[in-house]
């Protein structure tokens, strides 16, 4: 804990100023220090619960949530419960692993500059709201469907999707992300409640931790923040994470 705390801190304040919760982070932290990767899910889960509530509501209390954005997007929340409900092989689990965390890592190291150089050249989408719903709608049910099967919110893909497609600003984004995470958070959480162990040990007291991280992080995200902070060495740690399942893999 005396590793872990100022850690998963960190991590919750830095993702919920962009709206995040850390799932892939606390992801990678637990994977590097050797917990099992069938309790890993639950932890995450738990945590992007806490951070992901807090973030929704400062978002929110700011007035950059759009329901007719975020709305369809929950169509994500029976796939993520049916997705945290498989038990997979360990090997099939680890390499599910593997490519998610590199992903989120690339998104993370490469998704500042790529948004802000779209962002320069696109207009805003002049999309109605049923044509918007036939792209939120199965993008939530993808996106949700791998978010419960590797223990995180899904915000980290969605966001950068929503800014670099002109489907929203970088707050709005982040407010869409915040209760996509949620939701899909709580469900799964469930579905791995029920066929996973649940290592409160370990969840109550982190669970302490990332919620006065996201409380602090989201609320200067919402109201100060530009979102620009500290983005590339989370990616790196994440890279880490992944190589060490690659090396893992081979050994």
């Amino acid at each position: 804990m005396l590793l872990l705390a100022p850690l998963f801190f960190a991590i919750s304040f830095i993702y919920s100023s962009a709206g995040f919760a850390g799932g892939s982070s606390y992801i990678a932290i637990l994977v590097l220090v050797g917990i099992n990767l069938y309790t890993i899910p639950p932890i995450s889960l738990a945590l992007n619960i806490v951070v992901s509530s807090a973030a929704l509501f400062n978002y929110f209390k700011a007035g950059h949530l759009s329901l007719r954005l975020s709305a369809p997007l929950l169509v994500s929340i029976p796939f993520a419960f049916i997705a945290g409900s498989l038990v997979l092989p360990e090997i099939t689990l680890r390499l599910i692993f593997i490519v998610a965390l590199f992903t989120a890592s690339a998104i993370l190291l490469f998704s500042r500059s790529s948004i802000k150089t779209r962002r320069a050249k696109v207009r805003k989408m002049n999309l109605n709201f049923a044509k918007k719903v036939m792209i939120t709608a199965p993008l939530g049910a993808v996106l949700g469907s791998i978010a419960g099967l590797v223990g995180i919110g899904g915000g980290i893909w969605l966001s950068p999707i929503l800014i670099m497609t002109g489907m929203a600003s970088p707050k709005k984004a982040a407010a869409s992300a915040s209760l996509f995470i949620l939701t899909n958070s709580v469900s799964s959480f469930l579905a791995h409640s029920i066929t996973k162990k649940v290592d409160l040990d370990l969840i109550i007291p982190l669970a302490i931790v990332v919620l006065f991280g996201g409380l602090l992080g989201s609320r200067l995200g919402a109201f100060k923040f530009s979102h620009d902070k500290l983005v590339t060495i989370i990616g790196i740690i994440v890279a880490v994470a992944g190589v060490n399942l690659v090396v893992k893999l081979f050994t």
